[in-house]
């Protein structure tokens, strides 16, 4: 084989100066570079690398990672979005970002991810270093001042919580919430309700919104609510309480919904009666009492009911007797029913009772009728045939 003689280079150089050629260099491979080739970084986060691809030639350059550790995820993004490759312009710095995802049980020490730049005019290698550390102690911290509210079975209860970031990293977090059985619970940053996750800079600090809808039946009591904050290889929990407390509301009714009954002057009839629990605590000693016309007798069968708990109904027997002197018409007698506690409730309703004949006159003037028949018939009998 034989060898090329750099001896040759020089007529060939000579001839080119006295034509007047300049000499024509061959064009450099696009180069990739990064300020900052070596970083820190704790299990569970991401490290950004960012990068300037040079090239004396206006050409595609592809970008890809050949050596990364088994489990970590990398991606290259541009203005905000992911990309395979950039463009590069003679005398300007096409750039791009390398993101390198660590998973939560990555192992301290140091690790090498190569990233290459693909270019018409000739590749480039680029190692990057991560030195692996354990997360320090309070690094993130998650909590609030007021982890206990208290307000009635209506309520939603609203809790602001705090996301600090103590590293010098931004951080996201995915949120979490959960409460008892029938409860509606969302977790939200406060700058955006429709959010899952919350980005907090490094150093900094961010509120997340919690609000907890008890359903319409809860009974008074103490609720359990769970947030979690989940990312960066961590995950921070926080335990609030809502004390719902206990609220009494009734309803009185008549069995059917019937607001009419009637009866005779001077004789009883009974009418049923119904007190429903429409609040969330238990009614307590819970008594009738009546608003009848002048003269009329209301009694109450049982006079009182000990306790009728939330979301249940007590049937009470009002016993009318009007006035022996009544005339026939419709009277008004009103209802009320009350209870006593902390949890009291009263409520109302008006029944038309209406005053009947008594079937005795009927049969009174029913004999009326047939003693004036009978009269005639005996006029007749005796003095038609004179």
């Amino acid at each position: 084989m034989r060898r090329f003689r750099p001896t040759l280079l020089l007529p060939v150089a000579m001839i080119s100066a006295a034509l007047g050629l300049a000499p024509v260099a061959p064009a450099s491979a696009a180069e990739l570079v990064t300020p900052y080739p070596s970083v820190r970084v704790e299990p569970g986060q991401d490290a950004t690398f960012d990068l300037q691809i040079f090239s004396d030639e206006r050409e595609p350059v592809e970008l890809r990672v050949t050596d990364a550790p088994d489990g970590w995820e990398t991606l290259f993004r541009g203005d905000g979005r992911e990309i395979d490759a950039v463009y590069a312009n003679p005398g300007e710095a096409a750039e791009a970002q390398l993101d390198v995802r660590l998973p939560a049980d990555a192992e301290p020490g140091r690790y090498d991810v190569t990233v290459v730049a693909d270019a018409p005019s000739g590749d480039s290698r680029l190692e990057l270093g991560l030195r692996v550390v354990e997360q320090a102690s309070g690094a993130f911290e998650f909590g609030t001042d007021f982890d206990t509210l208290r307000g009635s079975g209506t309520d939603t209860y609203r809790f602001d919580l705090t996301v600090a970031n103590n590293t010098a990293q931004e951080a996201t977090f995915s949120l979490a919430a959960s409460g008892p059985e029938g409860w509606n619970v969302t977790a939200s940053p406060s700058t955006e309700q429709q959010a899952a996750t919350v980005t907090v800079d490094a150093g900094s600090q961010s509120t997340v919104t919690v609000e907890a809808d008890p359903p319409d039946d809860v009974a008074a009591g103490s609720y359990e609510i769970g947030v979690e904050a989940q990312g960066e290889g961590t995950t921070l929990q926080s335990t609030l309480t809502a004390e719902v407390t206990g609220a009494g509301s009734m309803t009185l009714s008549t069995a059917g919904e019937r607001l009419n009954a009637s009866g005779s002057a001077g004789d009883s009839s009974s009418l049923s009666l119904v007190v429903t629990n429409d609040g969330n605590a238990p009614l307590q000693g819970v008594t009738l009492s009546s608003t009848p016309p002048t003269d009329w007798e209301v009694t109450f069968e049982p006079e009182t009911v000990e306790v009728i708990p939330p979301g249940q109904s007590a049937q009470v027997t009002a016993n009318i007797t009007p006035d022996g002197d009544a005339i026939a018409g419709d009277y008004v007698v009103t209802f009320d029913a009350s209870s006593q506690g902390e949890s009291s409730g009263n409520d109302s309703v008006e029944v038309r009772y209406t005053v009947e004949t008594s079937a005795w006159w009927g049969l009174l003037g029913v004999l009326v009728i047939v003693a004036a028949l009978a009269a005639l018939f005996w006029v007749y009998r005796r003095f038609g045939r004179r």
